[in-house]
């Protein structure tokens, strides 16, 4: 392996740490956690899904996921409905849709500082390499714990 290809993961690191802290701060200006804010969105695109399976997909442990999803439902922003057999399933209120429409501007806003040097096209090509690369490395498999 090249010196360049090693060091993509790091480059990967480095980004995320840039973005990290703006994101934070994005979501707490509407008093809400980074993991709130993707459990929310994951709600938006996948509603009616399990307390597991949002944790899955917000990239948490199911014990963690319960911890951030308490004070959404307290909040009224999510509903805990029941499903099959003894399931309980999770899903976006219309205040939840409300409260992730609020914070859309800040989280474009550190999307637009990340992408500022991209133009359009590129914008497209870097979304669509970045889903490509999840894709391949989901398709070996579970993640590491």
């Amino acid at each position: 392996m090249t010196p360049q290809r090693r060091s993509l993961v790091y480059q990967i690191k480095q980004l995320e740490l840039a973005l990290r802290p703006r994101f934070h701060a994005a979501c707490a200006a509407a008093g809400m956690t980074a993991a709130q804010y993707t459990a929310l969105t994951v709600l938006e695109r996948r509603p009616g899904i399990s307390g597991s399976e949002l944790a899955r997909r917000s990239f948490v442990r199911p014990q963690t996921m319960a911890g951030i999803i308490d004070p959404l439902v307290d909040g009224g922003l999510v509903s805990r409905d029941p499903g099959p057999g003894r399931q309980i399933l999770l899903r976006l209120t219309d205040a939840g849709t409300t409260t992730l429409a609020r914070l859309d501007p800040q989280v474009a806003g550190v999307e637009e500082l990340m992408l500022a040097d991209f133009d359009e096209e590129e914008r497209e090509v870097f979304a669509t390499l970045l889903r490509r690369a999840r894709r391949s490395l989901d398709e070996q498999g579970h993640r590491p714990a």
